[in-house]
């Protein structure tokens, strides 16, 4: 089991304790969306004049999700948003008599400020609003 650092081509690497803000989570029957902001100086690709960038990061074909507090996580992350190589939780979800899993799922950790989450799900889609909007307005 191996942690890897996904190099994402709107905001490349996310990586730190203070990267990802989380504001809302939604569940809709096999999709689960993440929305916030990044710190526009914990990611690797920064072409933005602002220091939070609003952002909607969306998993496709959810089979599993889990959320532990920060603290009592006890994963090693490569950054804030990995995948993880041979999951042990993959294999395991495999193990089962069923169709609903495929080989094109994949292990995910999404490490926001307070919470990280192991997310089995197909492909995720991240779209960011480069207009930098007022925190108070939702990401639309």
């Amino acid at each position: 089991m191996k942690n890897t650092a996904i190099e994402t081509k709107e905001v490349g690497k996310i990586s730190g304790r203070d990267a990802i803000f989380l504001d809302l989570l939604q569940q809709d029957l096999g999709k689960l969306s993440f929305i916030g902001e990044f710190n526009s100086s914990l990611i690797s690709k920064n072409k933005f004049d602002c220091k939070f960038i609003p952002y909607k990061l969306i998993f496709e074909d959810v089979i599993y999700f889990e959320c532990c507090e920060l603290d009592f996580s006890v994963c090693n992350y490569e950054s804030s948003f990995d995948v993880v190589e041979n999951s042990e939780l993959l294999l395991r979800f495999k193990k089962h008599d069923t169709n609903k899993i495929t080989e094109n799922h994949k292990h995910f950790v999404l490490q926001t400020y307070d919470y990280v989450y192991n997310i089995l799900a197909v492909d995720y889609k991240l779209e960011i609003n480069p207009l930098c909007k007022n925190k108070n307005e939702p990401f639309r």
